[in-house]
């Protein structure tokens, strides 16, 4: 579960550490504040649903097909508890692993599956504002998906293989 307002606030976090670093003055003295340009806050709270919205459909590249696993909230209204699933309001993703998955690496999937998220919506709210950071998080999104891809890959025990006939 990847909750919107958990997102958003670790996305404003990292907007503002960048925006407190780019104050710039001018020839005049004149200092330029750019936190109020940088910074994704409440104030844009429909540009943060549509990104966080894109940002689901981005992680289901960065996962093979045969892992992901039917989603309830997304077939029928399983959870009644949770009125926020209706709204598609939050992320839910289910995986199923294979046999012979390590557990162990069930946590620094979620984490990686997390930073996927806020990189992409920060990627793209930087797009038009400041394209070297916008570089940055594109960047670390490339190397996310590899991560993703590689923690899903690990298995406990040998692989086994067909022969191959010369």
């Amino acid at each position: 579960m990847y909750c919107h307002d958990n997102i958003q606030r670790r996305v404003k976090e990292e907007t503002s550490l960048i925006a407190e670093r780019r104050d710039a003055m001018t020839k005049d003295g004149q200092i330029i504040d750019n936190f109020g340009i940088l910074v994704m806050d409440e104030e844009y709270e429909s540009m943060f649903r549509r990104l966080f919205a894109e940002s689901g459909a981005e992680v289901m590249t960065a996962i093979p097909a045969m892992y992901v696993k039917n989603t309830p909230t997304d077939l029928t209204e399983v959870f009644n508890e949770f009125p926020d699933f209706s709204k598609d309001r939050d992320i839910a993703l289910f995986l199923e692993m294979p046999a012979g998955f390590a557990p162990q690496y069930k946590k620094s999937i979620d984490i990686l599956l997390q930073r996927f998220i806020i990189d992409y919506i920060c990627y793209r709210w930087f797009e038009t504002k400041s394209p070297d950071d916008a570089a940055t998080f594109f960047a670390r999104l490339r190397q996310t998906k590899e991560d993703i891809l590689s923690l899903l890959n690990k298995r406990t025990g040998v692989f086994s293989r067909m022969p191959s006939f010369p």
